[in-house]
């Protein structure tokens, strides 16, 4: 089946950012309402890691509008963990089904509650919280235009409630301050929250 101009773009981004050793896969029943890959690229950013990519959201957009030309966003969504597992392709794969069955709006400083709670019940994190890629790889995955839309990409971080609740009372910025200082491991998703 030939890609749409979105998809299109969006592979050619990923496929050449993520780097690594690729390969993707599908979750969901073929007879699914909404379809839903994820591609997965072993050693990126690099040695032990592995980062794992929703590869369809960009069929349907984020809700939001780019404040400067007036296009829509379309955005996909990655995560990385320590390589050896392929839970960050299942979480993903949940998240992504969720915005489509619920169609939610999400972008920047969206928080997807319980994702988490649903593959790690017994861990401190409980929500993914979407925000710019960390400058992990060599090359950043920045805005790509496509005509009528601009397509970009959220990393999903797994948080707890305590630094949702922080997150709600000081903002984003605050958020994101807090984890470089206290140099959370954003590769562990069962890491101890750091309220």
């Amino acid at each position: 089946m030939a890609l749409n101009k979105y998809e299109e773009k969006m592979i050619n981004v990923l496929t050449e950012t993520l780097g690594g050793v690729q390969a993707a896969f599908s979750y969901q029943k073929q007879d699914a309402e909404h379809k839903l890959d994820i591609l997965y690229a072993k050693q990126s950013p690099g040695g032990n890691y592995l980062t794992a990519s929703t590869l369809g959201l960009v069929n349907r957009t984020t809700g939001y509008c780019d404040s400067n030309t007036g296009k829509d966003i379309r955005a996909e969504l990655i995560m990385s963990s320590y390589g050896g597992h392929d839970q960050a392709g299942k979480i993903l794969s949940t998240a992504g089904i969720g915005i489509y069955d619920t169609n939610i709006r999400y972008g920047y400083g969206t928080v997807l509650k319980g994702i988490m709670e649903l593959y790690y019940p017994n861990s401190d994190m409980k929500h993914l919280f979407l925000m710019l890629p960390p400058p992990l790889w060599k090359k950043s995955f920045g805005v790509t235009d496509a005509d009528d839309s601009i397509i970009t990409f959220l990393y999903a971080l797994p948080i707890s409630q305590a630094e949702c609740d922080y997150m709600s009372e000081k903002g984003i910025d605050a958020l994101q301050d807090l984890f470089v200082e206290k140099n959370i491991d954003m590769f562990d998703f069962e890491r101890k929250s750091v309220l």
